[in-house]
C-alpha cells in the first residue's frame, strides 16, 4: 500500500506525451531499388517487369521476366523458313487462330498431318468443323477430293 500512495503522490509531477517523435540523425532512410533487367537490343522474346516499395521501416524490391509467346512463334517460324522448311514455318504460325483464319479465307489452308491445299482443308474440317462454321456458316461443306490421276490412259 505504501508504493501505491507513493505513485499517487508522484503522478501530478509526471508528464506523459501522447505522441512520440524519434529522430534518427545521420541514419539513411531504407531504400528499395528495383532490379535492372533489360531486354532492349537483345534478340529475346521477354518483357522485363520489376518494382520496388519502400517505407520508413522496410524496403522490398523484386523482378521477373514475362515470356512473349507470339514473339517466340514468329522467331521459330522465321528460323524454320530460313532453313528452307516453309511448310513447317507456316504450321508454326497457324497455331495462332487469327493466322489460321486468314490462311483459310485466302484459299491457302494451314497444313495438317503433311497435307496441304484441299486435302488439308478436308482434314481440318474433320478435326475442327466449328472453325469452318464460324467462317462460312453452318451450310458450308468441304470440297470433294480431286480424283487421282491415272497413268497411261
Amino acid at each position: 500500500m505504501k508504493h501505491w500512495l507513493a505513485l499517487v503522490a508522484l503522478a501530478p509531477l509526471a508528464v506523459f506525451a501522447q505522441d512520440t517523435t524519434i529522430n534518427y540523425k545521420g541514419q539513411p532512410p531504407p531504400s528499395a531499388i528495383s532490379p535492372s533487367m533489360s531486354a532492349f537490343s537483345q534478340d529475346v522474346c521477354a518483357i522485363p517487369v520489376s518494382g520496388a516499395v519502400s517505407s520508413t521501416v522496410i524496403g522490398v524490391s523484386g523482378g521477373s521476366v514475362v515470356s512473349d509467346k507470339n514473339c517466340e512463334r514468329i522467331k521459330l517460324a522465321k528460323t524454320l523458313n530460313d532453313l528452307g522448311l516453309k511448310v513447317a514455318a507456316v504450321s508454326v504460325l497457324c497455331a495462332d487462330e487469327r493466322v489460321w483464319d486468314a490462311m483459310e479465307m485466302s484459299g491457302s489452308p494451314c497444313p495438317i498431318g503433311g497435307s496441304i491445299g484441299d486435302a488439308a482443308r478436308i482434314a481440318w474440317f474433320a478435326v475442327k468443323p466449328d472453325r469452318f462454321e464460324k467462317l462460312y456458316g453452318k451450310e458450308w461443306t468441304p470440297p470433294t477430293p480431286a480424283p487421282e490421276p491415272t497413268e497411261g490412259k
